[in-house]
């Protein structure tokens, strides 16, 4: 891990300000771009923009601390949902470079937009995870727990695609694995329970990482309950 928090702030600023013209992107402002709230229905959008909060608000502690000299550590706060925040973030690199690859390029804005939301800013934060956070905190059960906001996004958007009239002239379904009008209520429940397991999988791959220990050169595993 890197304990140099001027490394960490300078790290932050740059996702923060790639962030932020990712968002602006996403919301149509930029050139050629369409003015538009359907970006508020796509995960990958929703995702990117939790980061751009969580990592606001890491990197305002962390400026602080340099400001009154405390110039080494790592980041302890919110240290648990910054855990959640990034696998969430890293399904979104994953689904769409797996199964949306065919959206990945686009002209201009769009394609840069593309790139940074799904790739970029998702392996940022990925990296300031695992370089810049404090570890050795997280409980068995946190792998369960990073399911709860996207499962709360599934719902919301199952209902809402129930509730909206069939002509309704803007997005109703964002993803195919979400149309129940296309592919049936069972299999987007199919695909929803592949996804929660997927993602329980990839939390408990970091759970395990979390809990790594380096004594007299020696890697050793210390799984033990942390406190909330």
């Amino acid at each position: 891990m890197n304990k140099n928090r001027l490394a960490q702030l300078v790290y932050r600023a740059i996702f923060l300000g790639l962030a932020f013209l990712g968002i602006i992107q996403s919301f149509g402002l930029l050139a050629d771009g369409t003015p538009s709230l359907d970006c508020l229905v796509y995960y990958t959008n929703l995702s990117n923009y939790l980061c751009f909060i969580v990592m606001l608000i890491v990197f305002i502690r962390n400026y602080k601390l340099v400001k009154k000299g405390e110039m080494t550590g790592n980041n302890d706060i919110i240290v648990k949902l910054k855990f959640y925040t990034t696998i969430i973030i890293l399904v979104t690199f994953l689904v769409y470079n797996i199964l949306l690859t065919d959206n990945m390029f686009g002209p201009g804005w769009n394609g840069l937009g593309n790139l940074l939301m799904h790739i970029v800013l998702p392996l940022m934060f990925l990296f300031d995870f695992i370089l810049f956070d404090k570890h050795h905190t997280l409980n068995w059960y946190d792998c369960l727990l990073c399911t709860v906001l996207p499962l709360i996004y599934v719902v919301v958007i199952l209902i809402r695609g129930s509730l909206l009239p069939s002509d309704y002239a803007g997005t109703i379904y964002p993803y195919f694995f979400l149309n129940v009008s296309e592919i049936g209520l069972g299999a987007v429940l199919l695909w929803v329970l592949v996804l929660v397991v997927a993602f329980i999988a990839i939390a408990f791959i970091f759970y395990l990482y979390d809990k790594i220990e380096i004594e007299d050169k020696k890697i050793k595993f210390s799984i033990k309950n942390s406190s909330l």
